[in-house]
């Protein structure tokens, strides 16, 4: 007996510990559903504005009283999902909100930093000063937390994170989140996009405690750990502990486990006894059963008593849990009432549970008599299939959430437009397929777009029918609006232009045109955008649909998404000004420049000679005997002869001059840009004056007739703008007069001292020639010195005229280059060089010089000059290897690659090159290495002050250097003192020539000098 009462005790002590367990976990598990009815009640509000701001989220957490009514709660949060892409303006709009502090939050970043595809940063906080350090927390740092909301995302589920640690505790820092997903409210998607979830953050350390507070865990200890998922959503069977055991549990007691389901998760609350549930009558009560049956009945009655007790106890706490569910109840509801949206629950029939008085306000009944109703009876007939298919996708799981627009059916009969959002309820206690919608009246709104559209139909009619193009480029390019005049004036349809890159390139069919006018057109467009927005009017010439070309004026300003631009045809306006420039600058008969057009340029030539110091020439032309052919024939066939005469001059002069009839049969011609100074405009002027008057000696066709004319010319000289228009054009009317007088068919100068000089050019050209036929021309030669002895020496040209004695090359030179008489002047220096070398050969003393000679770039370039020297070298038996020809840096400027190939025939025949002036004109060092030269000269110019410029100096000794780079010899020319001798040699230039040594000499001295210096071993130095 004693040993089954001891049994009967021990299970009375074992029922009151597993009773005080299941009354914490049911408390326990009831915290955490009014917990849950929080984050459901954050979760409405960002629903219905999903831009709430930092303002009303601080006033309604407040008002929730969270922090006094739930014990343990830490934190209220919405955390919002932020694209890696976005986080640079996600961080610059959450600094820029003031709507809580003036200041905002200067300081906000996403923390911890470093850059992710995608973060989830706690936005919203509240109490913001306890937990500041939270806001901005990328939960990508917390795997558990990260993993949660995940799931969450892609459940649509309320979700428990699994436990981690908090950041601001330092003991007891597990906590749990609570957090409900929450969806882009974006209207006519199916999927909607994840936008970030509501949340509680808790302590649940302090969850227990105060259930301890209110008289739970009495004579128990709890420990409790998470022991993963409970839906097998995550894959997570971690065990993670919460919460260490409040008390140190009886010796040898055995533990009471149970599992409580906290949404997706499973806790395990594990139980020891602290102390016995027994009382010290209980335990002694089987050693004392065999002593006496009246101390059985006293007990057992005491037994029955004590059970009684905990069973009030056990109801009274029941009752306590009732109470705070009904309290949390109590809170939800009001604020269910209280938002300013519609809320509804409804259940799976789709009948209405509970609303708001929001909801029956819209809807113009009161909450009593829409419960009960279903939905259907209040949805408009056309909305009901769509909204119905809605809601069986949300049941089905296809979707987290649903959100579209529709019509309910008002109590006075009228529609009221809505946007509703549903989503599924997951509470304890609730049907799986009830679900709660929060409902906007968006009826003002749905009128206002139709107003809006009723506009644009008025909008979009006056647009088609304007009178100017007009069409709408959104910023992808796409062009969504044409009007009528719009492709009357290109003729491009939208199905063939659809886009702006398709309009430029049917517009522009050339690339490069396209690339200047597009490139034009984005300038202004890029700046238009970021001043005034207005894209100024600019003019094209666009290839339209058939095939013509049309000038079109195009302007633009911006709208929000992109630009509206205009059109205009501009082929009227243009063929306008045309006609009136034509008849207003133009010689109808000719269309030659008028008069004032002439005046006009001429003052434009005048200013440009000023401005750039250049000198040109003014021609005014007069047809000889003009009046005799018009009387005779007719005024039809003198119109016939200017309308040739005005051809044949355009034909003559070059596209930038002025060819102008000033009336009857007078015209005057005016050239630019023809000398640095006037006597080269002069020479210049005459020339073409002399081409015009050759051209219009030749016979004319009129009427099948052979007709001659001849015309009189005068002609001055302006630099500058010391004389007026006006007074050119007297002046270049007095040289006609000369030339009429001087015979007709002529030209005369105006300025006496410009006439002579042009009659001395003449003369001095008549001398060459007259100098070549009779042997006036020799040879000079300047030594050049190696080392003190001679190596050979540079053939100069000399004219002895009869008359005048020498005269110099700089005053004929120049004159034979323009008139082309350098060609037979260098072909005989070319014959007579190569003779003194054949000479030279036979006699031991000179076999070895070599002869340099000068080439002009006309002599180069001209098609023969290869033939030239072979057939001088062929005709003397002269070793070309002893030839040197110096070519000028400019010669190199005209054709490199004609240059480098005649240089390449020559050098297979042993020609050599030398580059004369080197350094003085404008040779690109990557041509030099392709030339195959043999030697640079330096110029004399830099020679002479060598030792008194550190410029010319520095340049002497880069020449050197360069030429010993390139493997080529140096020479320098111009070396006349000792000092510059000297100066070369220490820089490793031992070639030289000038008047140190000698002047140019007859050939005689010159091989006396040879003599004497080579042979007997004496410089003359």
């Amino acid at each position: 007996m004693v040993v089954q009462q001891a049994g009967s005790v021990r299970e009375i002590g074992q029922g009151r510990f597993v009773q005080e367990a299941r009354s914490f976990s049911e408390a326990l598990g009831q915290r955490i559903s009014g917990n849950t009815e929080v984050v459901l009640a954050l979760r409405s509000l960002f629903t219905a504005n999903p831009m709430l701001s930092r303002l009303d989220f601080e006033r309604v957490a407040s008002e929730m009283d969270v922090g006094l009514r739930y014990a343990g709660v830490r934190s209220l949060s919405f955390t919002r999902r932020v694209d890696g892409a976005d986080k640079q303006s996600y961080e610059q709009r959450v600094r820029a909100d003031t709507s809580l502090s003036p200041d905002g939050f200067p300081d906000f970043a996403i923390h911890p930093p470093g850059e992710r595809p995608e973060y989830f940063v706690a936005e919203y906080i509240w109490p913001l000063e306890s937990n500041r350090s939270v806001l901005g927390l990328d939960i990508s740092a917390q795997p558990t937390n990260l993993a949660a909301m995940q799931y969450a995302r892609d459940s649509g589920r309320t979700v428990v994170s699994a436990p981690f640690d908090l950041l601001q505790e330092e003991t007891h820092r597990a906590g749990i989140v609570i957090r409900v997903p929450v969806f882009d409210p974006t209207i006519g998607t199916p999927e909607r996009r994840f936008m970030g979830a509501a949340a509680t953050t808790i302590r649940v350390y302090d969850m227990v405690r105060g259930l301890e507070r209110q008289g739970l865990l009495q004579g128990i200890t709890v420990s409790i750990a998470d022991v993963g998922s409970g839906d097998g959503g995550l894959v997570d069977n971690v065990v993670r502990p919460i919460v260490e055991a409040t008390g140190n549990g009886l010796p040898g007691a055995e533990p009471y486990v149970r599992l409580l389901s906290v949404h997706d998760r499973r806790w395990r609350l594990t139980f020891y006894p602290t102390h016995t549930f027994l009382s010290p009558y209980e335990a002694r009560l089987p050693w004392m059963a065999g002593l006496a049956g009246v101390l059985v009945s006293l007990l057992l009655a005491t037994t029955v008593g004590l059970l009684v007790r905990q069973r009030t106890s056990a109801l009274a706490r029941l009752r306590m849990a009732e109470r705070a569910r009904h309290e949390s109840e109590q809170r939800f509801l009001a604020l269910f009432n209280q938002t300013t949206v519609g809320v509804a629950q409804v259940d799976g029939a789709g009948n209405l549970v509970k609303v708001n008085q929001c909801y029956a306000d819209m809807l113009g009944y009161s909450p009593e008599e829409l419960h009960g109703m279903n939905f259907r009876v209040l949805t408009h007939p056309e909305d009901l299939d769509a909204n119905i298919e809605q809601l069986q996708r949300l049941r089905a799981g296809e979707i987290p959430e649903c959100r579209f627009e529709k019509r309910y059916i008002h109590k006075k009969g009228y529609p009221v437009w809505v946007e509703l959002a549903a989503s599924p309820m997951w509470m304890p206690g609730t049907s799986p397929d009830d679900h709660i919608a929060i409902v906007q009246d968006i009826t003002a709104r749905k009128l206002m777009e139709a107003n809006l559209r009723a506009n644009e139909r008025r909008l979009r009619s006056v647009l088609k029918r304007l009178p100017i193009g007009l069409c709408l480029i959104h910023d992808d390019g796409r062009i969504s609006f044409r009007n009528q005049r719009f492709v009357q004036i290109c003729g491009y349809t939208e199905a063939e232009v659809p886009t702006a890159s398709e309009w430029w390139r049917r517009a522009f069919p050339q690339d490069v045109e396209r690339r200047a006018a597009r490139s034009l057109w984005m300038h202004a467009d890029q700046h238009s955008r970021v001043a005034e927005g207005v894209i100024p009017q600019m003019e094209f010439e666009v290839t339209c649909a058939d095939g013509k070309r049309r000038p079109i004026e195009v302007s633009g300003v911006f709208v929000k998404g992109g630009r509206i631009v205009t059109m205009q045809d501009l082929s009227q306006r243009k063929a306008a000004e045309s006609e009136i420039n034509s008849l207003a600058y133009y010689d109808p008969l000719t269309s030659l420049p008028n008069r004032r057009l002439l005046m006009d340029r001429l003052q434009q030539a005048l200013a440009a000679s000023e401005r750039h110091q250049r000198s040109g020439a003014l021609l005014l032309l007069d047809l000889d005997n003009f009046k005799t052919l018009n009387e005779t024939r007719g005024h039809d066939q003198g119109d016939n002869l200017l309308r040739q005469v005005a051809e044949r001059l355009r034909g003559c002069v070059h596209q930038d001059d002025t060819v102008s009839r000033q009336g009857g049969d007078e015209f005057v011609v005016v050239l630019e840009d023809l000398g640095d100074n006037p006597e080269q405009a002069a020479n210049l002027g005459e020339e073409m004056g002399q081409r015009i008057l050759h051209a219009l000696r030749e016979p004319y066709v009129i009427d099948g007739e052979t007709h001659h004319s001849s015309l009189s010319m005068g002609v001055t000289i302006f630099s500058g703008m010391q004389e007026t228009a006006e007074e050119l054009l007297k002046r270049a009317d007095l040289a006609l007069y000369q030339a009429k007088d001087a015979g007709r068919d002529t030209l005369r100068f105006y300025d006496p001292k410009m006439q002579a000089s042009v009659s001395a050019r003449a003369a001095m050209e008549l001398d060459i020639r007259a100098g070549l036929a009779q042997g006036q021309f020799e040879l000079y030669y300047q030594p050049q010195i190696d080392r003190g002895r001679i190596t050979g020496a540079e053939a100069l040209l000399r004219w002895r005229h009869p008359q005048t004695g020498f005269i110099s090359p700089a005053q004929f030179i120049p004159l034979a280059e323009t008139t082309g008489l350098i060609l037979p002047l260098g072909e005989w220096v070319l014959q007579s060089a190569c003779a003194s070398l054949a000479r030279w050969a036979q006699e031991p003393a000179f076999a070895k010089l070599n002869l340099a000679v000068n080439v002009s770039p006309r002599q180069f370039h001209q098609s023969g000059f290869v033939s030239q020297v072979l057939a001088a070298l062929a005709g003397s038996g002269t070793d070309g290897r002893r030839l040197k020809l110096e070519l000028t840096e400019g010669l190199l400027l005209a054709d490199v690659e004609d240059t480098i190939e005649k240089m390449g025939q020559l050098r297979a025949y042993g020609v050599g090159f030398s580059l004369d002036d080197f350094g003085t004109g404008y040779s690109s060092l990557s041509y030099l290495k392709r030339l195959p030269l043999d030697q640079l000269k330096i110029d004399q110019s830099f020679v002479r002050d060598v030792l008194t410029d550190p410029n010319d100096a520095a340049i002497a000794r880069t020449v050197v250097a360069l030429g010993t780079s390139l493997g080529l010899r140096v020479i320098a020319e111009g070396v006349e003192t000792q000092a510059q001798r000297e100066f070369l040699e220490r820089h490793n230039c031992h070639a030289w020539q000038g008047y140190l040594f000698s002047a140019p000499v007859p050939v005689a001295e010159f091989e006396a000098m040879v003599l004497r210096t080579n042979v007997e071993g004496s410089t003359g130095v």
